[in-house]
This record gives structure tokens, C-alpha cells and sequence, in this order.
């Protein structure tokens, strides 16, 4: 008798209720392996923590929906400790002896930039939910994916924000020194730098982001500029916002889309009110059953709203699993699988990659706002014209 199947996000197969009871009791065939690398301790620990919780969300999934083919799914996860080095000996670890065909990771730019090189050596997949870096696009489409888009991106809308939306011409920068910022700053600064606006740029460590000399350096430097542009990871920008806040430095500030986690976001509390960024557009109370379907599931077991990063690690495993489903397990399969992708609709939105494997999604801004992420249109009316009108004060005097 033919069985009825039940649809997974994207169109992949998995098998009835029947094959879920198998696989959720240890019986059936052999698990289909997929690896993880993330930062689940060290400094991007808060990141690491919530790609995992996507990724166990989505495996949990999977599994209660019949696995893949009938094949329960296991995901191997590793820690890198926020090390590059740690990620990518993890990476190789997966490859060579738990043979896995993809691994999803690096929760940050500077790790998937240090794992990337193994992916084209192993011709293994590798899947990044969140590593930004316009660097990486050098590796897309060959063995190398994101769901997250690039920085250039991200870069060049929030230039356009400020030069266009906020009508600002100068701008100081500050931009941490690692992959994930340098690539943001330097897309940032090209758009931005023409039409005689200026920027002016100053780098600086974790290790001094709060300490007297940067901050002192920073505030000289804010008197010639009209809008700040913090660029980093959250934990290591919040003393240069604090500082900054606590000299009453009265410049509109912009960040980047790493503000967005939420734990980070929740500890950090009003520090961070009024602070404008852009993310890839992310609805956790979107009406699509796609959304309902993770957004039930994750509150249900970790008793609180996913964010932005849990939503594309979700995603990550959930392209994954819908490609081998249609095509194959091998790492060729999955690689043909991901270039043919198109509108794959995920919790995180609509997904499709171009021909470089570059994934294409929209952005959207927003404000931080006691301790959470507030999409700007939603208080436009209220943020936007005191932030234009403190930047006409700075440049015309007014």
C-alpha cells in the first residue's frame, strides 16, 4: 500500500508516523551524520549557544518527522571555542573520521574563513549560518554555502542610511580588528567615501575597546564627525558604547547586524537604546506556517522567542536535509542540490542561492530598544527625525 509522506520546508521527503516511531526508538537504519562547528564557549560563546539551539531544534524536527528517507538524522556538533584553529582541526575531525559529507559552521567569519580551505581540499560541504565576511564569497558555489548574506551587503545599506536617509557626510568608524568587521568597514567605507563624504576610521582590539587611552582617542575624533559607526561583535563593542555614553558623546550611533542575538541584546539592557543597525529581515511572529512551525517548537523546548541566529541555523540544517532528501547524500549531491535551490522558504524567510552559492535576502533596520530588537518601522516616527535633525545641527550648525 502506498505510504502518505509528510512534506519537510522546501519540498524534501521524509516517512510516516510509523518511520518517526522507529527512528525516535533507536531502531531502523543507519543515521545519516551531519558535523556542526560553532563557538559554544569563549568570547562568541552567546552566538555559538544560539546556532545550537537552531540546529538541535531542527534535528529534533526531522527526526519526529521520519529523518531522512527513513534515516534517522544525527548531528555531530563540535566546539571551537571561539578559535579559528579549534574550528577548523574540529572541522577536519568530521571529515576524515566521522565522515560526514557537510558540516555547518563557523558561527563567525573568521572561523568559516579558517574551515573554508579544508571544505575545498575534502570536497566536503560546508554551511554557514552566520559568517558574513565578503571574503568567503572568494570560496562560494564550489564546496563553500551561507544563509547568511554577505557583509558587502550589509555594508553598503547602511552607507546608504546614513548618506541618504540620515544626510550625513562624515562619519568616524570604529571597526574591530578581525575578518568579520574588516569586511563590513571596508564595504562600508567604499559606498560611503564618494560625492566628498568622509570617513574616519579607527581599529581597535577586544582588549582596549573600554579602556581610557581608546576612549580618549575616540572622543577627539568624534568632535569632526556627525554619525558614529560601531562595528564589531556585541560583547566586545558594548564598553566603547559605554563609554561613550558615559561622556555624553551626543552623535547618532549605527552597529551591525552581531547586536541582533538575543541574550546579548537582554544583558546589555537600555545600554543600547536608540542604537541603529540592520540584519537580514527575521519575523519570529510571522503568520507563515513555516515560522509557527519552528517558533512553537523552539519556545516549547527552551521556553523563550528564537532569534535571528537560531532561525538560520534552523534553516542551515532544514536546506540541508530537504537537498539530500531530493538529491543524495554525497557531498556532490548536496553541493548540485544547493545550487539549484530557489525560494526554499525557511524560517528565517525566503531562501535561493545565486550562481556563486551566495544566498539573497533582504534587510531590514532596526533599533535597539530596552534590551530588544525593534524593527525602525515600527518607530520610525519616533527615532528618525532626532537623529536627522542632531545631524543637521552637526553639519550646518543648526
Amino acid at each position: 500500500m502506498r505510504s502518505l509522506m509528510t512534506l519537510l520546508p522546501g519540498g524534501g521527503r521524509t516517512l510516516p508516523a510509523l518511520g518517526a516511531l522507529l527512528l525516535l526508538t533507536g531502531c531502523g537504519p543507519r543515521a545519516v551524520r551531519l558535523g556542526a562547528v560553532l563557538p559554544l564557549t569563549g568570547d562568541l560563546a552567546a552566538y555559538g549557544q544560539s546556532l545550537e539551539r537552531g540546529i538541535l531544534t531542527a534535528e529534533n524536527q526531522v527526526n519526529r518527522q521520519g529523518g531522512i528517507e527513513g534515516r534517522r538524522l544525527d548531528v555531530l556538533i563540535r566546539d571551537s571555542a571561539s578559535d579559528p584553529k579549534r574550528a577548523a582541526e574540529a572541522f577536519r575531525t568530521l571529515v576524515l573520521d566521522e565522515k560526514v559529507a557537510a558540516v555547518v559552521g563557523g558561527g563567525s567569519s573568521d572561523e568559516a574563513l579558517a574551515m573554508a580551505p579544508l571544505a575545498a581540499q575534502y570536497r566536503r560541504i560546508l554551511f554557514s549560518p552566520s559568517a558574513s565576511s565578503p571574503i568567503l564569497s572568494s570560496y562560494a558555489g564550489d564546496f563553500v554555502f551561507r544563509n547568511w548574506p554577505s557583509d558587502a551587503l550589509e555594508g553598503r545599506a547602511t552607507a546608504d542610511l546614513v548618506a541618504y536617509t540620515l544626510h550625513a557626510n562624515s562619519v568616524l568608524l570604529f571597526a574591530e580588528r578581525n575578518a568579520y568587521a574588516d569586511g563590513l568597514a571596508s564595504a562600508f567605507e567604499k559606498r560611503f567615501s564618494t560625492q566628498g563624504r568622509i570617513v574616519d576610521r579607527l581599529d581597535f582590539s577586544a582588549a582596549e575597546a573600554g579602556s581610557a587611552p581608546f576612549l580618549k582617542s575616540a572622543l577627539e575624533r568624534s568632535r569632526g564627525a556627525q554619525v558614529l559607526y560601531l562595528v564589531g561583535y556585541g560583547p566586545d563593542l558594548l564598553p566603547l558604547i559605554a563609554g561613550l555614553k558615559r561622556e555624553k558623546v551626543d552623535r547618532p550611533m549605527l552597529s551591525v547586524s552581531a547586536l541582533a542575538e538575543q541574550h546579548f541584546m537582554a544583558k546589555a539592557g537600555r545600554l543600547l537604546d536608540g542604537v541603529v543597525f540592520l540584519r537580514p529581515a527575521y519575523n519570529p511572529d510571522s503568520s507563515s506556517p513555516v515560522v509557527q512551525v519552528f517558533t512553537s517548537a523552539y519556545e516549547s523546548r527552551y521556553h523563550h522567542v528564537p532569534d535571528i541566529y537560531a532561525a538560520h541555523a534552523y534553516d542551515a540544517v532544514m536546506v540541508l536535509v530537504s537537498v539530500m532528501a531530493r538529491n543524495g547524500l554525497s557531498a556532490q549531491d548536496i553541493r548540485k542540490g544547493l545550487l539549484s535551490m530557489k525560494d526554499f522558504l525557511g524560517a528565517s524567510g525566503s531562501m535561493s542561492f545565486d550562481a556563486r552559492g551566495e544566498v539573497i535576502q533582504p534587510y531590514e533596520a532596526c533599533v535597539a530598544e530596552d534590551g530588544r530588537v525593534v524593527p525602525l518601522k515600527s518607530v520610525l516616527d519616533k527615532v528618525l527625525p532626532l537623529m536627522q535633525h542632531r545631524v543637521d545641527e552637526l553639519r550646518f550648525g543648526q
